[in-house]
């Protein structure tokens, strides 16, 4: 279409008012984005100066008009016009302007090409497609990498763009059925795509970027033995996590807790207990909000011991992150099942301090004994205990004890002691059990008995929350003379949807509702979910960035009335970063954390260092313990991969002496990398040291310029420094050490710096292995699972063959499993940590040997392969 008529000449304009307008046709790689995203235009003359203008947009002729006004305009001045859309590359065209007397016009025709990593996602998705016709069932589930592993060296937001926009509607971030499996930069990026088909669930997966699947087949819990050896032939160390996340989204598992597995790896019995006790705590003690012990605002502190995979269901769920202080977890026992909450008032100066766990065993028992089964099968086994979640929470968990009159000095002992910020006195203890049933002033706590109700919100009635809140924002801006217009790239909505819930209700549509309206998500990186525990306020903050300048509308939803309340003051200091555009991947560490500080800049630049220093390899992971504890560890436990659950994290949380440093200057921590196939590691303590900027200079700009290697600032006083202070060869005794913070008479860094430092891999390793060259897969002690996340013992591993897995095409449900598939409950023959459960002490338990849960050892096929069970090799309990 023509979008400019030229007129009747009637003088030339004058110099001083030159009326200028130019229609701007975009054209999108793939033509159905053509009317589906509205670019974002910037304009410059030719001296670089920005022009400011105003656009309209015509959705018939899919043009948008921009018109302003320029002095002393010639056809022989030139402009230049950048264009951005999520999912394409920048586009900069330099051109010149056709006077046609009243006015300088012209049209511009222009052609966006898609990122690689857009273009994969939409790629993919499309093959999946062709394979699974989920466009045509609108039932489909997504798992990917995405969002944690890089691409190409870039982050992959844009690859979770592409698989929205191909999907179109039918996966959304509201819906819960697109989950971004937490790994490292460095691990492969893998898409599995499952659909649900009769009673049976299909799966599609494709490994490390391929555009040719390596399986299709079944993934339900209803698979036979050959099939599930098939599928694990395939998948390798990742079969159970698909299977179970597959599974549990199957049977409608709240997507909050969909999304809270995949930040662990998985669903098992770890993350749904972690929940039941959530709710009984809620229920029993609940949160008073009066939390402040020293420095961070939560509701309770949590003591864990890593391992059991109910640890990240706290820090995920509870917002109780070790950045902010909330978590403090090392190996004080055996018993990884185990979990001591603090609730602090800050009036009367006084916690209550309630220590919980769940009893495998009995779980075992009650299961078999309702269910009428002789054996168990994992995946079955999630499913009866989702509904237990679901109707009777209390009755998958126990409560061990619950203590009033705590002290703030034994808070100090258990938690360690900050008084200012960056000057740790006293250490952690973390649950030391027989400290604390020796404490003479702790009397038995008076539990309440809340009653909690489910709401009956639908899904369209929480969608349109998020309606609402973006139409009262667009209100409240036009009132200041500001219009808003969709997929606005300098507009941000900062919500606590997603984590928090209405009524019991998982309030993740409300993305959704903000996205029909304003056209902001995640993979845009303009609708940021914020971290806030799972009984906090819906909250929301609008924020337009102008250059440096931020304009903030904020509101909360107020559940009694019904209505949107609107506020004077924003609810998060996120906005402050948005003007330099942060790596994605350091924004989603930021938005785990629940604000930006000086303290979690330094994350991102030690993960980096870690990178760059330590890849790990095939058979190898991370496993991180902090010795300094600040919001830094926040960062680096989102993008280091690492899992208090998994039992590849630990928070010791030395003293600043012991550190040998003041605030982050120091010894911060420690990076294992550790080979699961020879069962030895390399250990190295990270020290850091804070660069200097120039006074008045912002501190996040620049340290986002760090981010992106780029050390020219003129406000750059001194680089920072990542260094190494010490580096050994452990072996998995040597590793259970340090992961149960030392020795008696040393810390962790201490017994670090007394391993031999001339040590080789060949000192470590028997010249038989005891095993290891054939898999050895077992665990350490001290808590860390041996084997592989997911499952597969040793010398299974994806062998990236193209083509379909043997056995399942059909479309017909898969016969029952058989017996042989299951697992069956045996005492262990010896201690392993990834089969087996002990409680902590006798003192722990009043010596009731009830407490004391052995493992569930699996039948093993002859094929070498565990199927179905427990035996997981610390895929978690």
């Amino acid at each position: 279409m023509v979008l400019l008529v030229a007129v009747t000449l009637t003088g030339s304009v004058s110099a001083a008012d030159t009326t200028c307008e130019v229609g701007v046709d975009v054209k999108y790689e793939y033509p159905d984005d053509n009317g589906n995203i509205n670019p974002d235009i910037q304009l410059t003359d030719e001296n670089g100066t920005k022009i400011n203008f105003t656009r309209t947009f015509d959705p018939a002729a899919n043009m948008t008009k921009i018109k302003f006004n320029y002095e002393n305009m010639t056809e022989n001045t030139k402009f230049t016009v950048k264009i951005r859309a999520p999912g394409y590359r920048e586009l900069s065209h330099t051109f010149q302007l056709t006077d046609y007397g009243t006015v300088y016009a012209a049209h511009l025709s222009l052609q966006m090409n898609a990122t690689d990593a857009y273009r994969l996602g939409r790629e993919i998705t499309k093959k999946a497609d062709q394979i699974l016709n989920f466009t045509r069932t609108e039932e489909v589930l997504v798992i990917t990498t995405a969002g944690t592993a890089h691409y190409r060296n870039q982050t992959t937001e844009d690859v979770l763009e592409g698989i929205l926009n191909q999907a179109r509607g039918i996966v959304s971030y509201g819906k819960g059925n697109l989950l971004m499996l937490r790994k490292t930069r460095l691990d492969p990026l893998d898409f599995a795509f499952i659909v649900r088909k009769g009673n049976d669930l299909i799966l599609a997966y494709f490994k490390n970027a391929s555009m040719t699947h390596i399986y299709i087949g079944t993934v339900s819990q209803n698979m036979t033995l050959t099939q599930y050896q098939a599928l694990q032939k395939k998948l390798g160390n990742e079969t159970f996590p698909i299977a179970s996340l597959a599974n549990a989204w199957a049977i409608g598992l709240s997507p909050d807790i969909l999304r809270e597995a995949a930040f662990h790896g998985h669903v098992c019995m770890g993350t749904i207990s972690g929940y039941a006790m959530i709710e009984t705590l809620l229920k029993y003690y609940p949160a008073t909000n009066e939390f402040g012990l020293p420095l961070e605002g939560v509701s309770y502190k949590v003591i864990g011991v890593p391992g059991g995979s109910d640890d990240d269901v706290f820090i995920y769920a509870m917002d109780a992150t070790p950045g902010k202080r909330a978590y403090v977890g090392f190996n004080t026992t055996e018993d990884t099942n185990i979990v001591g909450f603090i609730r602090w008032n800050s009036k009367t100066k006084t916690g209550t301090l309630i220590i919980m766990a769940y009893n495998l065993q009995d779980l075992i028992s009650k299961y078999k004994q309702e269910t009428g089964e002789t054996a168990v099968s994992e995946l079955k086994f999630n499913a009866w205990a989702v509904k237990k979640l679901t109707t009777s929470p209390e009755s998958l968990v126990k409560i061990l004890y619950a203590f009033d009159n705590l002290t703030q000095d034994q808070v100090n002992y258990l938690m360690g002691y900050e008084p200012t910020k960056g000057n740790t006195t006293i250490a952690a203890a973390g649950l030391d059990l027989n400290y604390i049933l020796n404490q003479t002033n702790l009397i038995n706590a008076t539990p309440s008995s809340r009653t909690y109700s489910t709401g009956n919100l639908t899904y369209w009635d929480i969608k349109n929350i998020g309606r609402l809140a973006a139409e009262k924002a667009v209100e409240l801006f036009q009132a200041m003379g500001i219009n808003i217009e969709r997929d606005d790239y300098q507009l941000f909505v900062l919500t606590s949807a997603g984590y928090v819930r209405l009524n019991g209700q998982d309030t993740s549509p409300v993305w959704d509702g903000i996205y029909e309206v304003l056209g902001l998500r995640l993979s845009r990186k303009t609708l940021l979910p914020v971290h806030a525990p799972l009984w906090g306020q819906l909250k929301f903050d609008f924020c337009l960035i102008n250059g440096t300048q931020k304009i903030i509308k904020s509101m909360y939803y107020n559940l009694t009335s019904g209505t949107l309340v609107v506020q004077n003051s924003s609810n998060y200091i996120i906005e402050e970063v948005l003007p330099y555009d942060p790596p994605f991947d350091v924004l989603m560490g930021w938005l785990f954390h629940n604000h930006v500080c000086g303290g979690s800049s330094p994350g991102y630049l030690i993960a980096d260092y870690i990178f760059n220093k330590y890849p790990k390899g095939e058979n190898e992971k991370y496993i991180y313990v902090t010795t300094l504890d600040n919001c830094k560890d926040d960062i680096l436990f989102m993008l280091l991969g690492v899992s208090a659950g998994q039992g590849t994290y630990a928070n010791q949380r030395l003293t600043s002496e012991e550190t040998a440093g003041s605030g982050m200057n120091g010894m911060v921590g420690y990076i294992i990398v550790w080979d699961e196939k020879t069962n030895t590691g390399r250990v190295a303590i990270i020290t850091w040291q804070s660069p200097r900027f120039a006074a008045g200079s912002n501190s996040y700009e620049e340290y986002i310029r760090l981010y992106k290697h780029d050390y020219s600032s003129p406000n750059l006083i001194s680089a920072p420094v990542v260094s190494t202070a010490a580096e050994r060869l452990i072996n998995r005794e040597e590793l259970g050490i340090l992961l149960a913070g030392g020795t008696g008479s040393m810390n962790a860094l201490q017994y670090i710096f007394s391993i031999p430092a001339n040590r080789t891999l060949a000192d470590l390793i028997p010249v038989n292995n005891g095993g290891s060259e054939s898999g050895n897969q077992g665990g350490v002690p001290g808590g860390i699972p041996g084997g592989s996340n997911g499952g597969s013992t040793g010398g299974s591993s994806v062998t990236g063959h193209t083509g379909h897995s043997p056995g399942f095409e059909a479309a017909a449900s898969p016969a029952a499993v058989n017996a042989a598939s299951s697992v069956s409950e045996e005492p262990a023959s010896s201690p392993a940590r990834a089969y087996e459960v002990k409680n902590a002490t006798s003192g722990a338990s009043g010596g009731d040997s009830s407490w004391y849960v052995y493992g569930i050892v699996g039948v093993l096929v002859a094929a070498g392969l565990v199927a179905f069970g427990f035996l997981r090799g610390g895929a978690g309990k």
